[in-house]
């Protein structure tokens, strides 16, 4: 694939932050658009995202029309690896600090769009043959287990839960299609969205179209008005759905003082004594998968949890494991985690991203494509989940258009498959 052009312009995120957009022109005249999303809560070892004092990203969009431009125009390349190789070492740098994850990002996701449309495929299935090589076959394509945001607080929802996200998941063996488990989560959606009028709640959202409502009392609450939502939009709990959360415990753990500050509960606990209140919670719940419940670096506690309860739960490792597989093989190594969040701006290319799914789902543990607090229209993440083994996505809630972008090409992926 031989470049033609390349060129990135500043744009807004869906929080009306800016953010970079490349596209990339092949000598084919085939072309491909990358739009790179930001993330509200942030693992410590993502790599770099380049701004500019001012929070612009003239910087990262320069990087892209002179640096990256002189160094690859007219150049072919061979493969969506030797691309982001070929930036990898042009940056030089571990977190990719030089250009900037985010400059690399848009250049790759929109190098990879523009492949596939040279080749005249859909994305999902251009991930599948760079993902499977040889071994790909179109038969083994599956639509992913939705996560469906109904409830957030901690950075994602001014705070009005100290855990950052609450989702409810379809039980795929219970829906005759993706689009039948997705309407079903909808369905709890706006059900929830009634059992909050009906507290006299708040129905506003937060940056990932879920509910975030100031008035609820305490973070066990939110589990309850979620078991309401499901009961009346007629579904069974444990059955039908499951809950899924994401604590973002980083984001409320106290380095200095070693202690998880909970304000909702007006507490402050130690890692011990927070492990045994999520016990306590999840418990009384059908619960099925919990993400980042301890500290990115409080590596003992989620060892200890994930031995008394991996067998049980799905332990999701995000900020603990950016996507990195340096740190996914540290998991792997001291059984830290059953399950890995991937995300395309933490780790910066679509190779390296591809080699961390790998790496998650040959050491027998699910990965879930997930977006970020700061979005884009851009749907390249739904291809994702088509096109690799990953088994779940997490997308938001059904309530804002870059959310839904997500899931609406979801829909479209399953209506051609089914063709």
């Amino acid at each position: 694939m031989k470049i033609q052009n390349i060129h990135a312009r500043e744009i807004l995120d869906s929080r009306g932050i800016p953010t970079i957009s490349t596209e990339v022109e092949l000598w084919s005249g085939d072309k491909g658009k990358g739009e790179v999303p930001s993330g509200a809560s942030t693992g410590t070892s993502e790599v770099l995202e380049l701004r500019d004092e001012d929070g612009h990203v003239s910087k990262a969009v320069e990087n892209v029309n002179t640096v990256i431009s002189e160094a690859i125009k007219e150049r072919d390349f061979t493969s969506q690896k030797d691309f982001d190789n070929f930036l990898i070492d042009l940056d030089g740098t571990t977190q990719k600090s030089k250009l900037g994850g985010n400059t690399i990002l848009s250049c790759s996701m929109a190098f990879c769009r523009a492949s596939a449309n040279a080749l005249g495929l859909q994305l999902y299935e251009y991930f599948g043959m760079i993902y499977e090589d040889k071994d790909y076959n179109p038969e083994t394509l599956r639509l992913p287990r939705p996560l469906i945001l109904v409830l957030e607080g901690g950075k994602h929802g001014d705070w009005s839960t100290d855990i950052q996200e609450y989702m409810v998941a379809p039980k795929m063996d219970k829906f005759d299609s993706f689009a039948d488990a997705f309407k079903a989560g909808t369905d709890i959606f706006h059900t929830i969205r009634d059992v909050l009028k009906a507290k006299g709640y708040s129905t506003g959202v937060g940056f990932e179209g879920a509910y975030a409502p100031k008035e609820i009392q305490s973070n066990k609450e939110a589990f309850d008005i979620i078991m309401e939502g499901i009961v009346k939009a007629e579904y069974k709990p444990g059955e039908d759905f499951e809950i899924a959360i994401d604590a973002a415990a980083s984001e409320f753990y106290n380095a200095e003082k070693k202690v998880y500050t909970l304000h909702r509960e007006n507490k402050e606990l130690t890692s011990e004594e927070w492990m045994a209140l999520q016990e306590e919670w999840y418990t009384q719940y059908p619960m099925f998968s919990i993400e980042d419940p301890f500290d990115q670096e409080d590596w003992n506690t989620w060892d200890t949890f994930m031995e008394k309860h991996g067998s049980k739960y799905q332990i999701v490792g995000d900020d603990l494991l950016t996507t990195n597989v340096l740190r996914i093989q540290r998991a792997i190594d001291e059984k830290t985690v059953n399950s890995v969040l991937i995300k395309l701006n933490q780790i910066g290319t679509v190779t390296e991203t591809l080699d961390a799914i790998r790496l998650t789902v040959d050491n027998n543990m699910t990965a879930i494509i997930s977006h970020r607090g700061g979005e884009t229209n851009d749907d390249m993440i739904a291809d994702l989940s088509v096109g690799t083994p990953a088994q779940q996505c997490k997308f938001g809630g059904p309530d804002r258009g870059e959310r839904l972008a997500k899931y609406n090409r979801l829909l479209e992926i399953e209506e051609i498959l089914n063709q």
